[in-house]
């Protein structure tokens, strides 16, 4: 059957581009997204990065915590000098890879199907409420999942026209990715795409290889020279896993198929909640997979299929931990997005589909919207920081407003990094302060905000025996969370 192009493919896919940059960049300086773990640790040593002068070894293995590679802050510092040192610049940094990523991505399943799948399954991809709110996040990771696709197009021309160009491109990206995070497991994920060479002449193209595998190797060993233990560098892998049955792995390899379905993570985190794709991405690419599966002896299929398997299989084998964290779940949305797309590929070839098919997709990126922006909230609630950095933007338009977050003990609120929040969000003029509940009466001015946890009842009671209301106005306001 001969495909009906979509008209203008093109120009929607650079407006719906624009407009995906716009959704992932939605709110991406509110408190509703503004703490995550230990994210800011990646934020002061960009930070440091810039005040250096971008004196550093870019291949360097001892960055953040002194085991993450350098090379993902270096590109996060960049922004940080050219659009200034805040909040917004340090995540746009990650949102604005939106763009990059989306690009590949049409490419790569341009190469492997057509255009129209490949256009549907972008469109499905820009509309993820989990790229979404994975991209607001502060670690580098969201660049391993950027490059990450250019890899998976770079094999892709390997494998269908082994020149020396495209060799050298897949080394290169096959390098850097060795400096982010999985990124040393890239070369096993896209190993099917590389299946085809096996049908040509190979040794025609034995001196080809040498393109790929010298700026893989030149850009890999600065950074096994500076490794200084093992330890660093396998940390997060089998070799230091976290469960004692080796049952777990064929758990591991279960959960990975359904996490479209099912969310398998000990704790809804990094601003995602639920299945990992909405309903009806849901059952597109459920419908999607039976029909990679049937086609699988057609190349394009097969070789979908395969490197679908490689990465299930190599992530759920690599992984320490007894659960399917999020941060490597992300690397199957690519191809959830691709198995809905051959669905909804496969419905525009029919003419009275294809209003169908635009309503599914409008469908499909409002629910993810509001997933993003308000059902993630309603199923987690909002990290402590978030909550007091909330009361921060309320006080900002109160020169003379003093917040005191009271505390029956130091040990029920890690405050280490709120004051480089009030920095990074332009809330230094607030008199802001975290103390024992009975130290209240050493707060200077008459207006007071006095917030404490829903689980330390016990600071508003102390407050009692140290503060006669009539002396100071004081307003409590009690934050109710639930971490995630």
């Amino acid at each position: 059957m001969k495909i009906k192009k979509i008209p203008g493919s093109y120009i929607v896919l650079i407006l719906t581009t624009c407009l995906a940059l716009i959704s992932f960049s939605w709110n991406i300086n509110s408190w509703k997204f503004s703490y995550i773990g230990d994210e800011w640790t990646f934020y002061t040593f960009a930070q440091d990065i810039v005040r250096q002068h971008f004196l550093i070894n870019p291949f360097s293995m001892q960055g953040v915590y002194g085991e993450n590679p350098v090379l993902g802050s270096i590109y996060q510092a960049f922004f940080l000098k050219f659009f200034g040192d805040s909040n917004f610049s340090w995540r746009l940094s990650n949102s604005i890879l939106i763009i990059p990523a989306s690009i590949f991505f049409f490419l790569w399943v341009k190469k492997l199907f057509n255009e129209n799948t490949a256009l549907l399954s972008t469109l499905l991809l820009q509309s993820s409420f989990y790229i979404s709110n994975y991209f607001k996040i502060g670690y580098v990771n969201p660049q391993a999942f950027t490059l990450f696709l250019i890899s998976l197009y770079a094999a892709s021309l390997v494998g269908e026209s082994p020149t020396r160009k495209h060799m050298l491109f897949l080394g290169i990206c096959l390098g850097l990715s060795f400096y982010i995070y999985i990124g040393p497991l890239f070369p096993f994920f896209v190993c099917p795409l590389l299946l085809p060479l096996l049908k040509k002449k190979t040794h025609v193209f034995t001196s080809y290889w040498l393109y790929l595998l010298t700026p893989y190797l030149v850009l890999l060993l600065p950074g096994l020279f500076d490794l200084q233990h093992w330890h660093t560098a396998a940390k997060k892998t089998i070799f230091f896993k976290e469960f004692h049955d080796n049952s777990q792995i064929i758990i591991n390899i279960m959960h990975n198929f359904l996490l479209y379905y099912k969310n398998y993570d000990i704790i809804y985190n990094h601003f995602i909640a639920g299945a990992y794709l909405d309903v009806i991405s849901g059952i597109l690419a459920f419908i999607g997979s039976i029909i990679v599966v049937v086609n699988f002896r057609k190349k394009s299929y097969g070789l979908f299929l395969l490197t679908y398997l490689s990465v299930i299989f190599v992530i759920a084998l690599t992984s320490p931990y007894a659960y399917a964290p999020t941060t490597r779940g992300i690397f199957f949305i690519p191809f959830g997005c691709i198995f809905a797309g051959i669905s909804l590929s496969l419905l525009f070839q029919y003419a009275y589909f294809r209003l169908a098919v635009a309503i599914l997709l409008i469908g499909i990126f409002t629910l993810n919207l509001y997933q993003s922006q308000i059902g993630v909230f309603k199923q987690t609630g909002y990290s402590q920081t978030a909550l007091v950095l909330k009361e921060l933007f309320l006080a900002n338009h109160s020169p003379n407003k003093t917040v005191s977050l009271l505390l029956s003990s130091d040990q029920l609120y890690n405050f280490t990094d709120i004051f480089t929040l009030q920095e990074a969000y332009g809330l230094t003029k607030v008199h802001f302060s975290i103390l024992p509940a009975d130290y209240l009466q050493d707060i200077p001015g008459s207006d007071i905000n006095a917030l404490y946890f829903d689980d330390d009842k016990n600071a508003k009671k102390e407050i009692k025996y140290f503060v006669s209301l009539e002396d100071k106005q004081i307003s409590f306001k009690e934050l109710s969370t639930r971490i995630y």
